[in-house]
């Protein structure tokens, strides 16, 4: 049983055997140790002090390290320049035109439904421009363009998934050279522009932000983009996708939320802890020795915290398994993390699934998922959500 299977059901299978026996697990040939417990994964979130880094991320130049890798005390004090761009209130900016972009999608597939056969694939056709999209507008970078970034994003994936293969670390700007020469593009083409002229955007705050007296260089700029758009895309893809599967095999809950709209948050919080989009994170001990849950921890071991497993542990969720909205305290999930570290996007991405399901609602008056449809998940232990999802759909 592996509990990094690309297989849902039995990497799901592997952590819940896991969990039965123990909290902190070593993992065979002394790769390090598997957090799987609720209280475990969030003591080692929480712990910033004790464990940090980023898979493929040690030793780099700050300038090409991400957020992610970035340790302490360093970490918060470029965190505060990111939170600035990503803020709450920035984010919400966007909602007019992501809600307009969404019913745009939304109209188009029903239009097609509507010529000829109910059977749409969803992700292509409605949940997959969404995320790119709103990352464009936030940054400033032309929309048309947005459609390249899952591309970006799979081969950056990809090769540092070779880089942690072998051992190795790797810059995002040595993964994906496409993608970083583009977003230097933009950063060239607005500092050709006077200053005066530049838009309140999320590229120019990240120029200009000063924390402290100091500002990002262009470089940890490129990095920092680089690594918001891949990681930003595709947590938001997935949870959307995973969304819609289980309301397509749950008509009822469907018709409920349609019929209130309020339940559209709880229903996103469920997914997200339910089917966690990214199932781990790796981290590295900073300190001689830690007690993880009884488990002791050393200084240089790798720690996966699975969140995937936390998510689903049945001390913190009766029923884990199941897609109940109406849970205690749904905001508890650490899909986003928790702590110092959680993920500054958050609120953005609740933001895009919150606007696309309520257009959702406006357009489709009931779906299911169509016969013979078998899931298709991503060819990666890492993320969870379907890569493809036939439907067949009844317009409002």
């Amino acid at each position: 049983m592996n509990p990094l299977d690309a297989e849902p059901e039995a990497r799901y299978a592997a952590l819940s055997a896991m969990q039965r026996t123990c909290p902190v697990h070593q993992l065979p040939g002394g790769t390090g140790y598997m957090a799987v417990s609720y209280p475990a994964v969030a003591a080692g979130l929480r712990s910033i002090n004790a464990f940090g880094g980023s898979a493929a991320q040690d030793g780099l130049p700050e300038e090409d390290t991400t957020i992610a890798g970035i340790l302490e005390p360093r970490h918060l004090q470029i965190r505060r320049i990111i939170n600035n761009v990503v803020s709450v209130h920035r984010s919400q900016q966007i909602g007019p035109y992501l809600a307009a972009f969404s019913r745009d999608l939304a109209r188009a597939m029903i239009a097609r439904v509507s010529e000829g056969s109910p059977t749409v694939e969803a992700m292509g056709a409605f949940v997959e421009p969404i995320p790119p999209a709103a990352m464009a507008r936030l940054l400033g970078f032309p929309e048309a363009d947005s459609a390249r970034y899952y591309e970006w994003g799979a081969g950056l994936g990809v090769n540092i998934a070779k880089a942690v293969t072998a051992g190795q670390s790797m810059a995002l700007r040595d993964a994906g050279p496409e993608m970083a020469s583009y977003v230097e593009e933009r950063i060239a083409q607005r500092r050709a522009m006077p200053a005066e002229e530049w838009p309140n955007d999320a590229l120019t705050r990240f120029l200009t932000t000063e924390v402290d007296g100091e500002r990002l260089s262009d470089r940890a700029v490129v990095t920092q983009i680089m690594f918001a758009i891949g990681a930003g895309s595709d947590t938001t893809r997935n949870t959307l996708g995973s969304m819609l599967r289980r309301l397509a095999a749950d008509p009822d809950l469907y018709a409920e939320i349609v019929a209130d709209r309020t339940l559209i948050e709880p229903a996103i919080e469920e997914a997200l802890r339910v089917d966690s989009p990214a199932q781990f994170l790796v981290r590295r001990c900073l300190v001689p020795e830690f007690d993880l849950e009884g488990t002791q921890i050393s200084s240089g071991d790798a720690l996966f915290l699975s969140i995937g497993a936390a998510n689903r542990d049945p001390e913190k969720y009766p029923d884990p398994v199941s897609y109940d909205l109406r849970r205690d305290k749904l905001r508890d999930h650490l899909a986003f993390g928790t702590g110092p570290h959680t993920c500054p996007g958050a609120s953005l991405a609740r933001l895009e699934m919150k606007i696309a399901i309520n257009v959702w609602c406006d357009h489709v008056a009931s779906f299911r998922l169509t016969d013979g449809y078998s899931w298709e998940h991503p060819r990666t232990g890492m993320l969870h959500g379907p890569a493809r999802l036939f439907l067949d759909i009844t317009p409002r």
